[in-house]
């Protein structure tokens, strides 16, 4: 019991200095990486696009650099299941609709704020992705109770 309670106290910490890392790095992709054209700062010469998976479609169908296409999307929602690790673990979110609201808010406000500032590029196929990446993390810890719970309920 003393060695299982260590291990989940261990696995908290592990969590909680990651979580800076994390933010980090997000934040550098998102606006420094520099993998999307990034206009001048606060230059509002491009616009959100607001239609969704047009020009992702359109790069896939007509075969311009399909793999820009496929890392944006897997990027994308793959940048995002620690987000939900991260809510259900360090900050104690048990409710898995508010774990996928808040990712929905910050990856509308990281979209928001590239648009002010006028670093990256927004697009709301990232939200969507980006949202789908956080129900993603909220199924592999729905996964990973359950595991935990049969586990639990084979020793008693």
């Amino acid at each position: 019991m003393l060695e299982k309670k260590i291990t989940q106290k261990l696995t908290r910490w592990f969590w909680i200095c990651s979580c800076p890392p994390y933010v980090f790095t997000l934040f550098y992709v998102v606006f420094f990486s520099g993998r999307r054209p990034s206009p001048s700062l606060a230059s509002h010469s491009i616009r959100p696009r607001l239609e969704p998976f047009t020009l992702k479609w359109y790069l896939y169908t007509h075969g311009q650099d399909v793999s820009s296409v496929y890392l944006d999307v897997v990027g994308n929602v793959f940048m995002f299941v620690p987000f939900a690790l991260f809510l259900y673990i360090v900050f104690h979110v048990r409710r898995f609709d508010f774990i996928l609201f808040f990712g929905f808010l910050f990856s509308l406000g990281i979209e928001v704020t590239q648009y002010i500032t006028g670093v990256g590029f927004p697009d709301v196929d990232d939200v969507i992705f980006n949202t789908f990446g956080v129900l993603l993390g909220i199924i592999i810890i729905k996964g990973v109770s359950q595991v935990i719970i049969a586990d639990i309920h084979k020793i008693s």
